[in-house]
């Protein structure tokens, strides 16, 4: 066990003070943090939560073993104020060779049960969000949440069968809406307090989080064999049957009856599901190394989705469809939808390998929807599938490739493009090198408009970072993204830091541009941190910034 006492000298509040216990047991270990701070000038926070003298938090995170294939653990936050962390940083200091362009939103506690088998895995949990913005009204609780998922180690008729459930109960107080046109977030359509005819309809706004309750006990059987015939075919039918129980209570909060029917529903989903996987690889080995190329077809039946949006939908919201899941039956994110109606997957892969080391691999492919009710264009509470490119009888195009010449440089693009006009309606390219001294990736960005999901005008941008070891122990990183569209570097880092076996000095310097609309300046916010700490020991850490919030 030990014990750390952190002091962090303010430019403009004094002195924080951080107390850190940590212990480790036979069995697992423990820890316990405690931050305070008497502020010196608490009107530098006027009109926010941080406008009080003292102000402090408490977070612990435990994880112990029951034997040797379950564990146990939680997580837990407690603040003065939802401003807390995000005002000081606090997240930051763990890790102070970061980036720091993603700050996060929200502390979680949670209490869970992990095991792992050889082939099953079982996983409960109790989750709260403590929402670092104020709308804790609007941040669901996870009561508990409960995944089992086994796959059978013998055979049935001689092939692979597997079993999975997922449980769920949360609720929510408030509602939450989104704004989808430049009408609605102009004019606050979107709020729970407009008093304007047009306010909450599904034409200006997104329900993503309803107010009530919600229950869903998912189970799903699964079955697969795979053979290959005398010329070289694999062949692999597939079958599965999956069944929802569903109970929801929808608070009758204004504007909720445009997208979900309010008061209490009861559903019971099935989704039996038959198909057929094809798979002809045919090699070709040169002196310089192999290629491999392979067409792929997969037809699905089954039949249509029933309650398709007419029910929640907390776990399925994200739908981004490109060459990773082009094969996938079922191509929600989540539990809340599920795919139905007909549907073929066809594409070709390819994947050269090289003697002398290296990969080049490619895959281009498209899905059609053959029958019955397309989920992917039925519009739902947050218009999940729309926009998608999924949500037409010929989807678009996707397309993948990546090279890694060595253990060096690694590249890679994915790209989806309209199966009609060819434009490009996604694409991503990406570029890494790791050296022994120093490392840089480049990311660049080109998403078209998503009306339907809010996103009104293309998105395009640059992410770099990188990182450069000037000494055996001192390391200078730097992030820079462009936003392409705005032509400007809305964010960038410079951060410089020393760690060895007893000492840890870093210091880094974070520029974030925020711009509004019209020909207003952008305003600025800069911020200096620096942490000096004997291993072991202790460390300290001073922090400045511009806005006068430090």
């Amino acid at each position: 066990m030990d014990a750390t006492i952190t002091p962090r000298f303010m430019s403009r509040q004094g002195v924080m003070l951080q107390g850190e216990f940590r212990q480790r047991l036979i069995d697992g270990a423990y820890q316990i943090r405690a931050y305070g701070i008497d502020q010196l000038d608490p009107g530098a926070f006027a009109g926010q939560p941080g406008d009080r003298q003292f102000r402090g938090a408490v977070d612990t995170q435990g994880q112990f073993a029951l034997n040797d294939k379950w564990v146990w653990g939680w997580d837990g936050v407690l603040m003065s104020d939802y401003y807390f962390f995000s005002d000081y940083r606090l997240y930051q200091y763990r890790d102070p060779l970061g980036s720091f362009l993603l700050l996060p939103t929200e502390a979680l506690s949670q209490l869970y049960l992990t095991g792992v088998g050889n082939r099953s895995f079982f996983d409960a949990r109790t989750m709260y969000w403590l929402s670092y913005s104020g709308n804790q009204s609007q941040v669901p609780i996870v009561y508990p949440v409960i995944d089992y998922s086994n796959v059978l180690n013998y055979p049935v008729f001689g092939g692979e069968f597997s079993y999975k459930t997922n449980f769920v109960n949360l609720s929510r107080d408030g509602s939450v809406f989104d704004p989808i046109t430049t009408t609605a977030n102009t004019n606050s359509l979107c709020t729970t307090a407009s008093a304007d005819p047009l306010a909450r309809l599904p034409s200006q706004c997104l329900l993503r989080g309803f107010p009530g309750t919600y229950t869903r006990l998912t189970a799903e059987a699964q079955w697969r064999k795979s053979f290959t015939d005398p010329f070289g075919q694999i062949w692999t039918p597939f079958a599965s049957l999956r069944a929802d129980a569903i109970n929801s209570s929808v608070s009758n909060q204004p504007g909720v009856s445009n997208f979900l029917p309010v008061g209490d529903t009861q559903a019971f989903r099935l989704m039996p599901t038959v198909g057929l996987e094809y798979r002809y690889p045919f090699i070709n080995i040169q002196p310089w190394g192999s290629t491999t190329v392979e067409p792929i077809a997969q037809i699905i039946i089954r039949p249509n989705e029933t309650y398709a949006g007419k029910l929640p939908n907390e776990d399925a919201q994200s739908m981004v469809f490109d060459a990773s899941n082009l094969f996938s039956v079922d191509k929600f994110s989540g539990y809340d939808r599920v795919e139905g109606g007909g549907r073929a997957n066809v594409g070709v892969q390819s994947t050269t390998q090289f003697d002398k080391g290296g990969a080049v691999k490619v895959l281009f492919g498209q899905s059609y929807h053959l029958f019955g009710l397309n989920s992917f264009a039925v519009q739902d509470t947050i218009n999940t599938g729309l926009n998608s490119g999924l949500d037409k009888p010929r989807s678009d195009y996707v397309t993948s490739a990546s090279y890694s010449p060595n253990s060096t440089y690694t590249f890679s693009v994915r790209s989806r493009m309209d199966e009609q006009t060819w434009n490009v309606q996604r694409f991503e390219a990406e570029g890494r090198a790791n050296f022994n001294r120093w490392s840089i990736a480049v990311l660049y960005g080109n998403y078209a408009a998503q009306p339907e999901l809010g996103y009104l005008t293309r998105r395009e941008g640059i992410l770099t970072t990188g990182s450069l070891k000037v000494a055996s122990n001192w390391v200078v990183s730097g992030s820079a993204r462009w936003d392409l569209e705005a032509n400007k570097i809305n964010q960038y880092v410079l951060g410089a830091g020393y760690v060895d076996d007893c000492f840890v000095l870093a210091a880094n310097y974070v520029t974030s541009y925020s711009y509004s609309a019209g020909s207003a300046p952008p305003v600025l916010s800069h911020a200096f941190m620096f942490q000096i700490g004997l291993r072991t020991l202790a460390t300290s850490s001073t922090t400045s910034g511009s806005s006068g919030l430090q």
